[in-house]
This record gives C-alpha cells, structure tokens and sequence, in this order.
C-alpha cells in the first residue's frame, strides 16, 4: 500500500488534510513532529511528502533540509502562504495561489489534491515499470 506522510505542527490543518487527500488505497500518515516524520521515512519512503510551512514554525526550515540531503528523490510538497512548492524528485514547481481569504484557501486546497494526485500517479508508474536500461 502507498504512503503520504503529512507534517504539520496544527492538529486541525493535520485533519482537513488528511480528510482531503485521502484515497483508496492510500495510506495516509499526520504527524506533528519533524523528527517523527524523519523517523517514519527512516522506515519505509513514502510515496509523497506533504509538509505545512503556512504557520511560522522553527522546525520546518531544518526538517526540509534534512530531508532533502537524506532522500533528495523523495517527492514533496510545501504549502507555504501564498503559494505551493511542487517537488516531483527531480524538478521543483512552484505555483502561485492567493492565501488568506476563504477563497484563496479553497483554491490553495484544490491546487494541493491536483498535485497530489500528479505525484502519486508518477510514484505508481515508477513502481509498475519494468526495469529499462542496464543490465
């Protein structure tokens, strides 16, 4: 079964994301401790990382270096306010979604479950693909 592991430090936001991004199939982890998250990677890698850098939160900036350094392949997403940042494991997106308002937020979320699907039928396609290349 495939993994999205969610961080964020605020239960409610863990819940609505959880709630949001939940599919059949899909194993859907909320944590609100960097060093959980780095913990549950350690064991298995996700399929996506979802991390919520909306709030200022003194954890974040060093967990996503770490992260990055220890699994530079690993799929992720940052909300941060005002915008989304796409990581696929190999190139860096980052789409621009007006936070702050009802609105914004809603279209924060809607953007957030299209990359999400995007990433995690990349993973499923790298997991079905026949080996290619070398011997």
């Amino acid at each position: 079964m495939r993994r999205l592991v969610i961080l964020s430090p605020h239960r409610p936001s863990r819940e609505l994301l959880s709630r949001l991004l939940a599919e059949p199939d899909l194993r859907v982890i909320a944590l609100s401790d960097a060093d959980e998250v780095l913990d549950t990677l350690a064991d298995e890698e996700p399929a996506l990382v979802v991390v919520d850098a909306r709030r200022p939160d003194e954890d974040h900036p060093l967990m996503l270096g770490l992260l990055k350094r220890r699994y530079p392949r690993q799929p992720l997403i940052t909300l941060v306010p005002g915008r989304l940042r796409v990581f696929d494991g190999n190139e860096e997106r980052v789409r621009d979604v007006q936070d702050g308002s009802a609105e914004g937020l809603h279209v924060l979320l809607g953007e957030l479950q299209r990359a999400t699907r995007d990433l995690l039928a990349q993973h499923l396609l790298r997991v079905l693909r026949p080996p290619t290349g070398e011997a």
